[in-house]
């Protein structure tokens, strides 16, 4: 069950009703019972997609009339929306409203006391109001019950990790310089993306664009909204706020990647998904699904961006090493890629020089391992100067090969994640792993190049 702050509020009615003297001739004040059916008047759903909470949860509603009767009513909710019972009121009484506990309470700003304690997902100081009903020779009325507050929830995550667990003493809503909502968390610790940290609060109904501000110790993470969030009566708006995209301690995160190419060998392939002329090795096995491949992982679990395009083909290398062997095509737009099948003895690929200065157009990129990674490097920062790069050194490629990759990384500045010798990998899988070693493989590459991201 999420953890959500609840915020009590207590009676502070005010009604500001006139009480009008009865007209002439007609000052019978014999009490009389009424039966009365109050109705919510909101649908379950409003058009920005927040569900209607359920403000008809009460035991007790407030009444008073026309003819100066105060009091609380005992009703029964029948089904979702409506509310049944009887109320006293005097005999020449002619207009009845009803109202819920906290309607005049609500003030902005809140602030959740110190001592609240964490209890369910149920928020307390929701209010109605229904009125004017006519009493006017009636003996069962109804009426239409209207929302007065709006509720708020508040689910707070860092979905890169960094900051999960980390004690939060507030977080504030603020627009306009001025503090809206200021939420007192007595040190609950940030959460994670399946168990965030929940705060809900009652709110009158209003427009929000500004800033939400969550302190905790060693952090102050600052989120702008960055478009209109509208806390509508009778509804329940849920706001996730990730650390990930915010102002942290005062810099900026870059934010994950919004699109992920990536070229590789059968590892990376998935039929469907590569061109249709590739040769791919996946479907296979447990790794029925692309998303259960490791680069399916990075951009559905991780990352959350889409797949912008997979060049991968089977049994292909970075260089061709021989006559009648498989190229590598590079991609439009690649943020990963690999080669397995260069390091293979069979395959006749010569290590090749380390052609830093070599001018691209003379570079003989398809006959020699070091030649072939450095062009398709310069090849992709000089088309697409804005896409990062990420190498990857598979479990097989070892020896000079791998040292090669991990040399040419280096000089060019860019992150390399390196699986030689690493025994989780076989572990898991084979020379083609299964879901598990994907799954493996795509949680090393987010938490070794998250850095690049905050």
């Amino acid at each position: 069950m999420k953890r959500i702050t609840t915020l009590s509020l207590g009676l502070l009615l005010c009604a500001l009703i006139a009480c009008s003297k009865s007209p002439a001739g007609n000052n019978d004040a014999t009490p009389r019972t009424l039966q009365v059916e109050l109705t919510r008047s909101v649908a379950a759903m409003n058009a920005a997609g927040d569900y209607a909470y359920d403000y008809m949860d009460c035991s007790s509603v407030e009444y008073t009339t026309d003819a100066g009767d105060k009091g609380t009513a005992e009703l029964s909710q029948e089904g979702p929306g409506t509310l049944t019972g009887s109320i006293t009121v005097s005999g020449n009484a002619k207009q009845l409203w009803c109202y819920s506990e906290g309607a005049q309470a609500l003030q902005v700003p809140l602030r959740v006391s110190k001592n609240d304690p964490v209890t369910s997902a149920a928020l307390s100081g929701m209010a109605f109001s229904a009125g004017p009903v006519s009493l006017t020779g009636k003996d069962r009325v109804s009426g239409s019950i209207k929302p007065l507050t709006s509720a708020v929830v508040l689910d707070i995550v860092d979905s890169r990790g960094k900051w999960s667990g980390t004690p939060v003493s507030s977080v504030t809503l603020s627009a306009d310089g001025e503090d809206v909502l200021t939420f007192d968390c007595s040190r609950l610790p940030l959460g994670t993306k399946d168990a965030p940290l929940s705060l809900g609060a009652a709110v009158l109904p209003r427009s929000f664009t500004g800033t939400i501000t969550v302190t905790g110790e060693g952090l102050t993470a600052v989120l702008t909204v960055s478009s209109e969030l509208v806390f509508q009566a009778g509804y329940i708006k849920h706001i996730t706020v990730d650390l990930a995209s915010a102002n942290v301690n005062g810099q900026t995160a870059k934010g994950f990647p919004k699109r992920l190419g990536i070229m590789g060998d059968s590892i990376s392939t998935f039929e469907g998904i590569i061109p249709a002329d590739h040769r791919k090795y996946y479907p296979a096995g447990d790794v029925d699904d692309w998303t259960k491949t490791y680069w399916g992982v990075l951009a559905k679990e991780y990352w959350k961006c889409e797949l912008d395009v997979n060049t991968s083909w089977s049994g292909s290398s970075v260089a061709s090493g021989k006559a009648g062997s498989v190229r590598t095509p590079f991609v439009d737009r690649c943020n990963l890629f690999s080669g397995t099948n260069d390091a293979i003895p069979d395959n006749s690929i010569a290590l090749g020089e380390f052609s830093y200065d070599t001018p691209l157009g003379m570079m003989n990129h398809y006959r020699r391992f070091r030649d072939a990674y450095i062009f398709v490097i310069r090849t992709l920062q000089e088309k697409f100067p804005d896409a990062q790069i990420i190498c990857i050194i598979g479990t097989h490629v070892t020896g000079e090969y791998g040292a090669s990759v991990e040399a040419i990384a280096k000089h060019y500045n860019l992150p390399y994640v390196d699986f030689r010798g690493d025994a989780k990998v076989t572990l898991y899988s084979g020379s083609h792993p299964n879901a598990a070693g994907h799954a493996y493989k795509a949680k090393k590459i987010y938490e070794q190049t998250l850095n690049l991201f905050q």
